[in-house]
């Protein structure tokens, strides 16, 4: 009562500047995000030529060049078909993981919590060279298979797609994860008692109480999980090689490699548009659902 009366005859409590609280991160972004983001939106609409540079001659052709060339296109598509394939996996393998998690307690849920998390704690670098180790015609796997006679010829799981989204799958899995065990902590177990309690089965309270509350959960963690996977650089040019071309890896050739840094630019503006066309959509049904909530 005492600390409630003081904070109500504090002056300048109520009508306070609480808006200066956003102000180091708001700083932050406008610093190191915003600003970047500007220079380079100014960048694309510039004009390169080899052995001059860039000239300051704005135009749109590399935004036309990248919209009118099925190569490019076919970048884009094969970037975002990886990170829908990612999500996929990573919610298909996270969600049995999450839910056990969700429903341990004790030691047991911190040794399980710390095996999520051991993942992170390690470079993505050392774990995409350790799926070498193991995607390698001589690899782990090819060894294994050759050996029980399962196959009778290596597998190409390097230097294509399917080698790049097993990887990514592994790297991005504990971000879905946690994400799952968020929504899934938030599900009052009372809902549940009362629904097993009027004789519903365990699938069918499952399929009818617990994935439609955890929808917010898995909607965060497929956001996370795409935009992380159609923007990581490192894992698909270690698994995928120069076979495999997605968005990141050609924004790094023009702008380091051909020295084209408006053309780079203009992929990067690109694929940041297109994510925001896929995500807008999702982040709104998460609004609703949290509103009827």
């Amino acid at each position: 009562m005492v600390a409630s009366r003081l904070l109500k005859e504090a002056p300048g409590t109520e009508r306070g500047p609480h808006w200066l609280l956003l102000a180091p991160n708001l700083a932050w972004l406008l610093l190191f995000m915003v600003g970047p983001l500007s220079l380079l939106a100014v960048i694309s609409f510039k004009t390169y030529e080899p052995g001059r540079g860039i000239l300051n001659m704005w135009q749109l052709g590399n935004y036309a060049k990248f919209l009118t060339d099925p190569f490019y296109l076919g970048v884009l598509g094969s970037t975002l078909v990886t990170g829908a394939c990612v999500t996929a996996l990573t919610l298909l393998f996270g969600f049995p993981l999450a839910y056990t998690l969700a429903h341990t307690r004790g030691w047991r849920r911190s040794a399980l919590y710390i095996g999520v998390l051991m993942p992170l704690l390690t470079s993505a670098v050392v774990r995409t060279f350790g799926w070498m180790i193991l995607l390698g015609n001589n690899g782990f796997i090819n060894r294994t298979l050759l050996q029980w006679a399962w196959i009778d010829h290596p597998l190409r799981l390097m230097y294509n797609l399917s080698g790049v989204v097993i990887a990514l799958t592994e790297v991005l899995l504990p971000f879905m994860v946690l994400a799952l065990d968020a929504a899934l902590l938030n599900i009052d177990p009372s809902v549940v008692e009362a629904a097993r309690n009027v004789g519903g089965s365990r699938m069918r309270v499952f399929f009818s109480i617990t994935l439609p509350l955890a929808v917010p959960g898995i909607v965060s963690g497929s956001i996370l999980v795409f935009s992380l996977s159609i923007s990581a650089f490192v894992t698909p040019s270690l698994i995928g090689g120069a076979q495999v071309r997605l968005m990141p890896t050609v924004i790094y050739q023009q702008a380091m490699a051909l020295l084209d840094w408006p053309f780079g630019a203009a992929i990067a503006f690109i694929m940041l548009v297109a994510i925001a066309l896929l995500l807008i959509p999702a982040l709104t049904l998460v609004e609703r659902r949290s509103r009827l909530a």
